[in-house]
């Protein structure tokens, strides 16, 4: 599975088109990531302020995490381009799995999301799990468990980029 995401890879990035766009998509999301990750650090506030408090730690993961979401997109891209469609239940399944990493690496997203539960209902504070002191206990786990999301969504992409290789290779490379 994983042994497919190079071939992929050098497939849909041989276009020097696809290789600029990745990379400009991944230096977006880098500095997306890097504005966020460090929220737990100036209590919420998302945006330049957050740099600052940017550790070499934080930066490698949102390093890691814009490259392995632009070679998703990239991949994603040529599979549609050439034939692969989309498939109702798996579009949907993959949506909400990408929307998974993204809840559990910014914290400041779900102390938001409980706030808003609260001040709709404020017994449901009362009866609430301590889930940001969970977060931020397990914080490392949980962007293992984001970056492990992003290379099975990364795989099954080239998977399906290699599928519309092989299905239709007269087609030319655009």
């Amino acid at each position: 599975m994983i042994a497919s995401i190079p071939r992929a890879l050098a497939l849909v990035l041989a276009d020097r088109r696809a290789a600029f766009a990745a990379a400009l998509l991944a230096l977006i999301l880098f500095g997306l990531y890097a504005t966020v990750l460090p929220a737990s650090m100036t209590g919420g506030a998302v945006g330049l302020v957050s740099l600052r408090y940017l550790t070499w730690g934080e930066a490698a993961l949102a390093a890691i995490m814009a490259v392995l979401l632009a070679l998703t997109v990239m991949l994603g891209l040529y599979g549609l381009r050439h034939g692969a469609g989309l498939r109702p239940a798996g579009s949907l399944i993959g949506a909400l799995l990408a929307t998974v990493p993204s809840l559990l690496c910014c914290s400041p997203l779900l102390p938001l999301a409980i706030a808003m539960i609260a001040g709709i209902a404020p017994a449901a504070a009362r009866f609430g799990l301590p889930l940001q002191g969970f977060i931020a206990t397990h914080e490392g786990a949980l962007y293992a468990v984001a970056i492990a999301l992003m290379v099975w969504g990364l795989a099954a992409n080239a998977r399906r980029a290699l599928y519309c290789r092989c299905r239709a290779p007269d087609r030319a490379v655009s």
